[in-house]
């Protein structure tokens, strides 16, 4: 096998859960890794706000990450729980308990919920020198066992693996694998979340706070609950285990996305997609009019000027491809729908596989290509699996038309 001359040098195109999480494990490993990402800063637009992370994004996790990062995760997450499948009609009905009342806790295949932007400014620790924000992805270039990345911005960086991880609409997958196509589930949400203090916990059931609680209305709108009660204050959780680690306080809070398709909403989708923060609030609340009055106290209650929408969207993976130095991690090979929450874990997974195989490699001067091989061979199984359960939980969950793959 062919050997390495020169010390394993990896770029990385994105800077979200999965690249980030890729780059701690390469560092891990002792290889050279830079990422790029085309957000001008960490914080320049909201992803969403809770994360279900299973028991493969905790272990991803715990392989990638220093221990007293991994700690902290730990410490700024909701107390594990054992997901159990409720839901509830717009009358806060109870529809179906796929999992009984009083499973006992199994730690090792337990979940926790954790704050998306708080992971990824755990991510960030120990990176700031790493990641170059303001930077976009235009396209590579291979010569030899080189990769040229180009930016946008006409600049270059060269490296012996490039992993592609910007996302759904990324350009380099386009070239990598045109037969990549985004799939449109026919599906949007608008997205929203209120504080979770002592008031509001008052008058909400405590049944609905507890994992995830989706809510199947009529006119094929779901409401989708959830909340985020971390462990241990955010503040203190950074001084206990990681006092380098700039985090953001977060007040508990409840989330909510109303899923409903294009043609189901009250104003065409261009609107959708232009309207501001207020006017997307003022449309969910439209919308779960006549709705039980905890269901509609709420989305009444949200922080208006937080609320965005989103078009939901899958890739499908396609068939097998020849490995090479360019190789693909998250959303932009395997996008998922948000039922169940398997996109950022299967990102995650992706991230520790290719960490070790990477590292492995550059530890005993093996060309990489065998590495790369060897991760998207195991990839492509468990990611199929994640985006085809996904699209089956978008046609329960959702009542999306017809949508997996046969």
């Amino acid at each position: 096998m062919k050997k390495l001359t020169r010390p394993l040098h990896v770029v990385i195109s994105g800077a979200g859960v999965g690249g980030l999480c890729l780059a701690q494990g390469l560092r891990a490993r002792g290889v050279e890794v830079s990422v790029y990402e085309t957000d001008p800063t960490p914080d320049s637009r909201l992803q969403g706000y809770r994360l279900r992370i299973d028991e493969f994004g905790r272990k991803a996790l715990a392989a990638c990450l220093p221990e007293r990062l991994y700690a902290l995760v730990e410490a700024t997450s909701n107390r594990l729980y054992m997901p159990r499948g409720v839901s509830y009609d717009e009358q806060l009905g109870e529809l179906a308990a796929h999992r009984p009342m009083g499973t006992p806790l199994d730690p090792a295949r337990a979940s926790m919920v954790v704050n998306r932007r708080t992971l990824r400014q755990i991510l960030l620790t120990g990176l700031r020198d790493t990641v170059r924000f303001g930077r976009t992805v235009a396209g590579y270039e291979t010569a030899g066992d080189q990769v040229t990345v180009r930016f946008s911005d006409g600049g270059t960086v060269t490296a012996d693996v490039f992993v592609i991880a910007d996302g759904v609409n990324s350009r380099a997958r386009q070239q990598r694998l045109p037969e990549a196509e985004v799939l449109c589930t026919g599906l949007r949400g608008i997205y929203g979340h209120m504080a979770l203090d002592a008031e509001a916990l008052s008058w909400i059931p405590p049944e609905l706070l507890g994992g995830s609680r989706p809510v199947l209305g009529p006119h094929r709108r779901t409401l989708a609950l959830g909340v985020f009660q971390p462990r241990t204050p955010i503040p203190e959780a950074v001084r206990r285990y990681a006092p380098e680690a700039e985090l953001d306080p977060v007040p508990d809070y409840l989330k909510w996305t109303l899923v409903a398709p294009a043609d189901g909403y009250p104003v065409p989708e261009r609107e959708l997609f232009t309207a501001d923060p207020l006017r997307l609030h003022a449309l969910a609340v439209e919308m779960t009019d006549g709705w039980h009055p905890v269901l509609r106290r709420m989305v009444a209650q949200a922080h208006r000027e937080s609320t965005f929408a989103l078009s939901i969207r899958a890739v499908p993976l396609p068939g097998r491809w020849e490995p090479s130095r360019i190789t693909l991690l998250g959303d932009c090979i395997h996008a998922t729908t948000p039922v169940g929450g398997v996109g950022a874990n299967t990102a995650l997974r992706d991230a520790a596989l290719l960490s070790s195989r990477l590292g492995d490699a550059a530890e005993r001067r093996l060309d990489p290509v065998a590495a790369v091989a060897a991760y998207e061979d195991a990839m492509r199984g468990y990611a199929h699996e994640a985006v085809q359960g996904s699209l089956r939980g978008a046609e329960t969950v959702f009542r999306a038309r017809r949508l997996t793959q046969v």
